[in-house]
C-alpha cells in the first residue's frame, strides 16, 4: 500500500503564497534637449558680426562655460558662431612697438595655454603669463579664451583681476562699429558686462609697463589647485632707480562680486621705499571697504579678513622684488 508523505509543518500553503510581482511601470525617457539648429563657421570679422546678428545666435571659442549651457535644455542655445576661423581673433600682436615697449595685442580666441607659453609676451608682461599658467588645469588651459574669460564674467576667475591691474581695455567690435572699453569699466555689475547686442569682444590690449616695474598676484584656494580662487590681489608697483615707488596699482577680485580698485589708497604707497610703513594701512582699508561674497569656497567674513592679510603680503612681496 502506496502512501503521501506529510508535507513540513513549514511549508507555504496556497492562501500563504506571496502575491505576483506587478510589472514595473515603464521609465519615461529623458526630456527631449533642444537640438543647436545651425553652426555657423565665418572666416572673417565682418562674417563673424554677420552671422551674430542672426537672431538665437551666440559666439563660440574656447566653449568651457558654454559648455554647461550645452547641458541645460533651458539655456541651450540655437544657434552657434565658431570664431576659430577668423585669424585676427587668434593673432597675438604689437602696436607701437620700440625698445621692447609698446601695446600687446591678444585676439580672443587667444587661448590661456598661449599666452602662459609665449616668452616675449612673459618678458614684456610677467603678471599675464603668471596668472594664465595657474588657471584650471593643462586641459582648461589648452581651449579656455581670454575674450571667453573675460566676457563671462564669472567673477570667481583670476585674470579679469589682473588684467584690471594692469589698466587693460577691450576691443568691442559691433554694427556701430568699433570701441574699446577699459577691463575697470567692463563691468558695470557682478555678472553682467558692458557688451550690446551685436557686439563681439575682439581682442584685449595691455600697454607694456615702463621699466621698474614690479608685479605679483597672490591667490588664496580653498579648495582643490585647479579650482577658481576665493581670492585674488594683484600688485603692480613702479620703482624709481632709488628703490622709491613712483607709481602704484592694486586689484582685488575672485572674493568680489567684480575686480575692484581704491585708487586712494594705492597712493599712500607713493613716494615709499622698502621697508614701507603704508603697507597695513592699505590692506586695512581694503578690508573696511570691500564687499565680499558669500559663497562654497569661502564666507564672506572671512574673505575680508584674508583681505587683510593677502594685500599685505602682495605689496611686501612686491616691495621685495623691487629690491632685488
Amino acid at each position: 500500500m502506496s502512501t503521501t508523505a506529510a508535507p513540513p509543518t513549514d511549508a507555504a500553503t496556497p492562501t500563504d503564497a506571496a502575491p505576483p510581482t506587478a510589472p514595473k511601470a515603464p521609465v519615461a525617457p529623458p526630456a527631449a534637449v533642444p537640438a543647436i539648429t545651425r553652426w555657423a563657421h565665418p572666416t572673417s570679422l565682418g562674417e563673424a558680426l554677420a552671422e551674430l546678428a542672426v537672431p538665437g545666435s551666440v559666439p563660440a571659442a574656447g566653449c568651457t562655460q558654454l559648455a554647461f549651457a550645452l547641458a541645460d535644455p533651458r539655456r541651450r542655445p540655437g544657434r552657434l558662431v565658431a570664431l576659430g576661423g577668423v585669424p585676427e581673433l587668434s593673432a597675438v600682436q604689437q602696436m607701437n612697438w620700440a625698445d621692447g615697449r609698446g601695446t600687446v595685442v591678444l585676439g580672443a580666441a587667444v587661448t590661456h595655454a598661449r599666452v602662459a607659453a609665449d616668452a616675449d609676451l612673459r618678458a614684456a608682461v610677467p603678471l599675464l603669463g603668471d596668472v594664465f599658467s595657474r588657471v584650471g588645469n593643462v586641459r582648461v588651459r589648452s581651449v579656455a579664451t581670454v575674450g571667453g574669460v573675460l566676457a563671462g564674467a564669472v567673477y570667481a576667475w583670476d585674470p579679469p583681476t589682473v588684467l584690471h591691474a594692469l589698466d587693460a581695455r577691450v576691443r568691442l567690435d559691433g554694427p556701430n562699429g568699433r570701441r574699446t572699453v577699459a577691463v575697470e569699466d567692463f563691468y558695470p555689475a557682478g555678472g553682467t558686462t558692458v557688451i550690446e547686442p551685436g557686439e563681439l569682444l575682439t581682442s584685449v590690449e595691455i600697454d607694456v609697463p615702463p621699466p621698474g616695474t614690479v608685479s605679483r598676484y597672490l591667490t588664496l584656494k580653498t579648495r582643490s589647485a585647479e579650482d577658481s580662487s576665493a581670492l585674488g590681489v594683484a600688485v603692480v608697483l613702479g620703482f624709481d632707480p632709488s628703490g622709491v615707488c613712483v607709481r602704484a596699482r592694486l586689484a582685488l577680485g575672485s572674493a568680489t562680486a567684480r575686480p575692484v580698485t581704491f585708487t586712494d589708497l594705492d597712493a599712500l604707497l607713493l613716494g615709499e621705499g622698502p621697508g614701507s610703513t603704508s603697507a597695513k594701512a592699505v590692506a586695512d582699508g581694503y578690508a573696511d571697504r570691500v564687499t565680499c561674497v558669500d559663497d562654497l569656497r569661502a564666507g564672506a567674513a572671512y574673505r575680508v579678513e584674508m583681505v587683510r592679510v593677502y594685500v599685505r603680503r602682495a605689496i611686501a612681496a612686491a616691495y621685495e622684488a623691487g629690491a632685488a
